[in-house]
């Protein structure tokens, strides 16, 4: 099957996309000129360069697909633009569906998220319950507007369509850029009393990729949602099963909900004025969230698809493990970095032609590149490092961590094995 795929680079999205191409699906994923790219590089998809807002970029790609899956959106409680998520969540929601109906594809996948509901009457709610009267956070709520969109377009013109909505997912291969709430657990024991007797329900990353193949491959689940969602935990209970995975058990202070309100307020002025996203986790959004729990059922998709769920505990372990990863990557990265003057001849993503510069410093895990044309943060390079020997060069690419109006810092996810002579030398 024919595929094409918005989100591909996100933590669920790398999933899904890794598990259909394993079943031999092909697929065209879109990305922008910021997107890390690298792993969907090794999966060998077809990659179309764009943006959900844009019909331009999404129709070539799109054209002759049997399939479309949107998994793209403004996901986090903390958009520096707040109108990041209207944009994305539901404009962008909107032009990708209108896409689909044009180019006449036979299957959508849409990933919308339980935050839609709210708090509803029932609890656990399911696919069948009304959502409740009050969403949390912005993203809450336009994802709710996007879902609505695709639905409209299901029942007034026939947009072959299935919701899914996954729980709060865990798993191996979240990078730096995706946020954790088992991380802020782990690193900020400091919780409100709300917070510390709030429920959610969780799932493992590749059942949720498992159950997107699965309903990709059933006609008969058109027109249907399907919750993606295993275990029901209390955070008390979820940071208990992290100190039994780590050997060091958080001891920290429960602090009254005012002060987490208030810190939370003054992180979110703080961000505004610096124009960053600020703390992860610490907004009023995400402590409303938070607070109010997330108590769903996911039994329809054992039911009706029999499927099977991973133990939490599984996924929660892979978490950490990635956590810990990250953090020995982080280490490694604030190695001493070594005083050089080489050209350099590099290519940003995204770009036809290749720029000269010169490295000023480098390490084993990144690189200080001055150049004439700098591109943005978040962008990836790849450059042609010099060797020990006349005329031997190699190959060195990296993201683009920090820029100044003639100079960009580099750091590494693939180079050589001959870079640490370079450093060395």
């Amino acid at each position: 099957m024919d595929i094409f795929i918005t989100g591909a680079t996100g933590f669920i999205g790398r999933h899904v996309a890794g598990n259909l191409v394993r079943q031999g699906h092909r697929l065209t994923c879109l990305v922008r000129k910021t997107s890390q790219i690298q792993e969907l590089e090794k999966l060998g998809v077809g990659l179309a360069w764009g943006d959900v807002r844009d019909p331009r970029s999404l129709l070539p790609g799109m054209s002759g697909c049997d399939a479309l899956i949107h998994l793209a959106g403004a996901t986090s409680f903390r958009e520096p633009d707040r109108k990041a998520y209207a944009d994305v969540n539901v404009n962008g929601t909107r032009t990708v569906m209108e896409c689909a109906l044009k180019v006449g594809v036979s299957r959508v996948i849409h990933m919308s998220t339980l935050h839609v509901y709210g708090k509803p009457a029932k609890i656990p709610f399911d696919e069948e319950c009304p959502v409740g009267p009050e969403r949390f956070s912005e993203y809450a709520r336009t994802k709710y507007e996007g879902e609505r969109i695709a639905w409209g377009l299901f029942s007034k013109k026939g947009l072959p369509l299935t919701v899914c909505c996954p729980g709060i997912v865990l798993g191996q291969g979240r990078t730096g850029r995706h946020f954790s709430p088992i991380r802020r657990l782990m690193d900020n024991i400091q919780v409100s009393r709300s917070t510390l007797n709030s429920a959610h329900t969780y799932t493992c990353v590749q059942d949720v990729a498992e159950a997107v193949s699965e309903i990709l491959g059933r006609k008969d689940t058109i027109g249907r949602k399907f919750f993606i969602a295993n275990e029901r935990i209390s955070t008390r209970r979820l940071l208990v099963a992290i100190g039994e995975i780590t050997g060091r058990r958080p001891s920290g202070v429960v602090m009254p909900d005012w002060v987490a309100m208030l810190m939370a307020r003054a992180n979110v002025r703080m961000a505004g004025i610096s124009r960053t996203k600020g703390i992860p986790g610490v907004s009023p959004e995400y402590l409303l969230t938070d607070w109010n729990g997330l108590m769903a059922d996911g039994s329809r998709v054992q039911r009706e698809l029999n499927f099977s769920y991973t133990p939490v505990i599984n996924a929660l372990k892979e978490e950490i493990e990635s956590i810990r990863t990250l953090q020995s990557i982080s280490e490694r990265r604030r190695s001493k970095r070594r005083p050089i003057d080489i050209e350099v001849v590099y290519k940003a993503q995204g770009d036809e032609k290749e720029t000269e510069g010169r490295v000023t410093d480098i390490s084993e895990s990144g690189m200080l590149l001055m150049t004439r044309r700098p591109c943005s943060k978040g962008r990836y390079v790849s450059a042609s490092l010099s060797g020990q020997i006349p005329g031997e060069y190699l190959i060195a690419r990296g993201r683009v961590v920090r820029r100044t109006k003639d100079a960009i810092a580099v750091d590494f996810t693939h180079h050589g094995r001959d870079l640490r002579n370079i450093v060395t030398q």
